[in-house]
């Protein structure tokens, strides 16, 4: 029997770091099914001609119009203050191969409501090709290295005081987060995302599986998407969650042009 034994990776190091920060928050989830066959229709017509985009550029901008409409999702709270952004800033992690190693950064599409699917396309394409810190924070490795040789208590220190500043929050890791298996894997299930900290909801898109379904009293085959939703119940509701539920699946399967 063999045992590789290697040194923790200073991007692992962070990881671990980050979810001991936010850890112990009161959150509550809901699991959804939003029938997608028509919406890819539209978009796979729409790239065919030249314009359109990506099934998770559509999602981003469906999450960023809910947001905006619901502002009260595009905020953040702990125990003196709320502050709610007027801009809706979705964070994504990118996986990147760098000289043989593959480790994540993080993406920050700053007002996704004023860019187009094209360019929200773009942007997380240029993110995956990127290794500087243009696009995130922290994403040399270098840099990476030199914040974990730190003491543990600074840098957890370091990280709460960032946590109580929301508009710092903000320019660090957007004003929420969305993560998505779907180019991994096509899986049939769901996807539970950590969430924690002062954000107010965190989603993650699972894959498209084809099942059979009740549609005018019959029974049919379409395309339907995973995707599960944490919401923070120190700052919001459910019966809020469940309107912003509502306008998500209008835009995914009836409102979708609204969005192309």
């Amino acid at each position: 029997m063999s045992i590789k034994r290697e040194k923790t990776s200073a991007f692992r190091k962070l990881s671990i770091y980050g979810f001991e920060m936010v850890n112990g928050g009161h959150n509550f989830y809901a699991l959804l099914d939003f029938d997608v066959t028509d919406l890819r229709k539209e978009l796979r017509a729409g790239r065919s001609g030249g314009s359109g985009g990506s099934l998770f550029a559509f999602m981003l901008k469906a999450i960023g119009k809910c947001l905006e409409e619901y502002p009260e999702f595009n905020s953040m709270i702990n125990l003196k203050s709320k502050t709610t952004f007027s801009e809706v800033d979705i964070d994504i992690p990118i996986e990147i191969n760098a000289d043989g190693e593959i480790y994540n950064k993080q993406c920050i599409i700053r007002n996704i409501n004023g860019k187009s699917l094209a360019e929200v396309d773009r942007e997380i394409a240029r993110a995956k090709e990127t290794s500087g810190e243009e696009i995130s924070y922290l994403t040399s490795r270098y840099g990476q290295k030199l914040f974990t040789l730190l003491p543990r208590g600074l840098v957890l220190f370091i990280f709460r005081r960032i946590l109580r500043n929301h508009k710092l929050v903000r320019d660090y890791s957007g004003t929420v987060f969305v993560t998505s298996v779907s180019m991994f894997s096509n899986a049939q299930g769901y996807i539970i995302p950590y969430a924690g900290g002062p954000k107010a909801v965190s989603f993650a898109v699972g894959s498209v599986v084809k099942k059979p379904v009740v549609k005018n009293d019959e029974i049919v085959v379409r395309e339907i998407i995973n995707i599960t939703a944490a919401f923070n119940h120190d700052l919001v509701d459910g019966a809020p969650a469940a309107r912003l539920i509502n306008r998500l699946r209008r835009f995914i399967e009836r409102d979708y042009r609204e969005l192309i």
